[in-house]
């Protein structure tokens, strides 16, 4: 997923702090790295094998949020075709479902954003320099 703002003046700092706090109260272990413009967090999600990475980069009035999986243990189709006609199918309906999460926690943590960002709209504070 990839969402980018523009123009809504958004204190990322305080976006960050809501952010890990929303994916806290789900029950993730979250850990949270700052890499200049970047705010980057991993997360562990216990019902799913795969690691979750939200990255909020950029400024206040111009920023984005991505979030990606760990890449999954067969990439191919292919792969999960031969794996079924060995006996795998049960490994193959577990994948199935790990995605059915993952779309559903995508959908669920754009929605949080979106309702997130309205609220903190023009919440950075302007610096003014006085002489």
């Amino acid at each position: 997923m990839y969402t980018r703002w523009v123009g809504n003046n958004v204190d990322l700092d305080l976006l960050a702090t809501y952010l890990k706090k929303y994916l806290e109260e789900k029950g993730y272990k979250v850990e949270e790295t700052h890499s200049g413009e970047k705010n980057i967090f991993l997360c562990k999600i216990p019902q799913i094998s795969k690691g979750l990475e939200i990255v909020i980069q950029g400024k206040p009035e111009d920023f984005s949020v991505s979030t990606s999986f760990e890449a999954g243990r067969f990439p191919s189709l292919i792969l999960y075709g031969l794996y079924s006609l060995f006996g795998g199918g049960f490994f193959i309906l577990n994948e199935v479902k790990t995605e059915e999460l993952m779309l559903a926690l995508e959908k669920d943590l754009k929605f949080f954003l979106d309702r997130v960002v309205s609220l903190l709209t023009n919440s950075q504070k302007v610096r003014v320099n006085k002489k």
